[in-house]
């Protein structure tokens, strides 16, 4: 075992002559270099990604022409932000003329601030060639191949996370107490929630009073101050509540929790639970299990205790979110968890501080292959990503204009579609689509239709034509439908239609001639 953790470097070097400064110099210096590849990816990766659904909302109300239209958005809760997100995000799109880039760019800075806080905050107590490991594997998660490239919240929020982790490492220093309160606030500012991420604080926080029969007030003050934006938004929130309560898919589900750790991961649900147990019991064994009598009595053991219920906490995440939101009947969706990525990469950082140093270099091997192939793959098809062809390489246009019939209306069921391919349709398409909705069908089979809920505000902020069916079918018998794999429009017409005609075909895109009946079913 090496006494001091920076020499493992040399190990995973190959060579053991290197002074233990220049081990350190070279480990910043990649560090550096792994930040600078970040941003640079990242602006890369979000030039080359077209809009989806929810980035589209975050642009409809970001980029209203003033700030009292921006609020009037906010407050009929047609989205599900608090306002401080859009703020930021309206600051960015004020720094980049491509839209792309200007939209994401808080998402793409905020990641390379988590690299920075995870390196830091193993650092303390691991060394960093084992910081810089944890740092790099981030890399191979979905926090940087998704989200830190899109124009939602969810980056941003992990970077106030990961920050008043290092903030709780350095307690109880009433400057970082403060930090700590300020990193909680903005991360609740920035996505409702945030809230989930203070409940491993004040787990870790009562184990520490239950402990030591202190009652540190900066630190319940800094966690009472993470939740101030929760309370003072409370009305928006019930807004959203009221006007997407009955959203039924979003409801939370038992049995998909073990997939939300493959997601975070790319594996299976069976792995990715694997690899949080292998991160909880190293935390269990390197924080909570005393070695000696003597470590017993040692005043460290007091933090090494909250710091092990705050990891573990971080990684139960996706089950402490699942048991809450549901008693609230709310939505959940892993990204909502996503912060449980960093619990388990700081277990695994628990499990290195005690391995060999063939074990580590093994690892380290592996987290350097996967991310190269990762980034490989990235780099093959950047510049033709396989979701551009749809809408901004023009793809569904061709299609629709191989069907013919360039006189009839193209119906589109799917808001999900139905949004980005209404954004980057080249006009002479963009004219002809337009949104079914069906508000009480839908509803009734199981799903929902999001635009039918914000009906109301969207000729305000997301000016698109969207219909109901039986309007749209009266007036126009026969029309075109683009339909996508899965699309449930194409079954639901294909037994209320009098006939349906297939066009065009491409891959899971298909555009029929849909005749209605003399009387549309209601």
């Amino acid at each position: 075992m090496f006494s001091d953790k920076s020499s493992i470097w040399d190990t995973l070097m190959g060579s053991q002559d290197n002074t233990q400064w220049s081990s350190k110099r070279l480990i910043y210096g990649l560090l550096g270099l792994l930040v600078f590849y970040v941003i640079v990816r990242g602006v890369a990766g979000a030039a080359a990604k077209p809009f989806w659904f929810d980035e589209l909302l975050s642009l409809a109300i970001a980029g209203q022409p003033t700030l009292r239209e921006m609020w009037n958005a906010v407050a009929r809760g047609f989205d599900s932000a608090p306002p401080g997100f859009y703020l930021v995000e309206r600051a960015a799109l004020g720094l980049v003329s491509n839209k792309q880039i200007a939209l994401r760019l808080p998402s793409i800075l905020a990641f390379p601030c988590t690299l920075i806080c995870v390196f830091v905050y193993v650092k303390k107590r691991s060394g960093e060639a084992i910081a810089c490991l944890c740092a790099l594997l981030l890399l191979a998660t979905n926090l940087f191949q998704t989200y830190s490239i899109e124009g939602r919240a969810y980056s941003m929020v992990v970077a106030c996370f990961v920050f008043a982790l290092v903030c709780y490492q350095r307690l109880p220093s009433l400057r970082w107490a403060a930090l700590l309160g300020i990193s909680l606030f903005l991360a609740e500012s920035l996505h409702y929630y945030a809230v989930l991420e203070i409940i491993p604080f004040g787990l870790a926080e009562a184990v520490m009073l239950l402990k030591t029969r202190r009652f540190r007030w900066p630190v319940w003050a800094a966690l009472v101050a993470g939740a101030l934006p929760l309370i003072v938004f409370w009305p928006l929130l019930w807004k959203i509540k009221a006007n997407y309560a009955d959203v039924v898919f979003w409801r939370p589900v038992f049995s998909a929790l073990p997939g939300y750790y493959g997601s975070y991961f790319f594996c299976d649900g069976a792995s990715g639970v694997a690899l949080a147990a292998v991160a909880a019991a190293a935390i269990v064994w390197s924080r909570l299990w005393p070695r000696s009598e003597a470590s017993r009595r040692a005043d460290g053991n007091d933090a090494d205790l909250a710091e092990g219920t705050l990891l573990l906490s971080l990684i139960a995440l996706p089950f402490i979110a699942f048991a809450l939101i549901g008693l609230m009947h709310g939505p959940l969706f892993s990204r909502y968890a996503m912060a449980a990525t960093i619990g388990v990469a700081l277990g695994l950082a628990c499990a290195l501080s005690s391995a060999r140093p063939k074990a580590i270099a093994a690892f380290g091997l592996f987290v350097i292959t996967s991310v190269a192939v990762h980034e490989m793959v990235f780099w093959r098809h950047s510049g033709r990503d396989p979701f551009a062809p749809d809408y901004a390489g023009g793809g569904v246009a061709k299609l629709v204009e191989r069907a013919g019939h360039g006189d009839l209306p193209v119906a589109v069921g799917q808001a999900l579609t139905y949004a980005p391919l209404a954004y980057y349709s080249p006009p002479g398409l963009a004219n002809r689509l337009v949104h079914l909705m069906d508000k009480d069908k839908d509803l009734g089979s199981g799903g929902t239709d999001l635009f039918a809920k914000a009906r109301p505000s969207l000729p305000e902020f997301f000016p698109h034509q969207s219909v109901d069916y039986s309007e749209f079918a009266l007036a126009h018998p026969e029309f075109l439908l683009y339909s996508e794999d899965g699309d449930a429009w194409q079954d639901r017409l294909s037994r209320e239609a009098s006939s349906m005609q297939l066009l065009a075909t491409e891959g899971d895109r298909r555009v029929y001639l849909v005749k209605m009946k003399e009387s549309p079913p209601r």
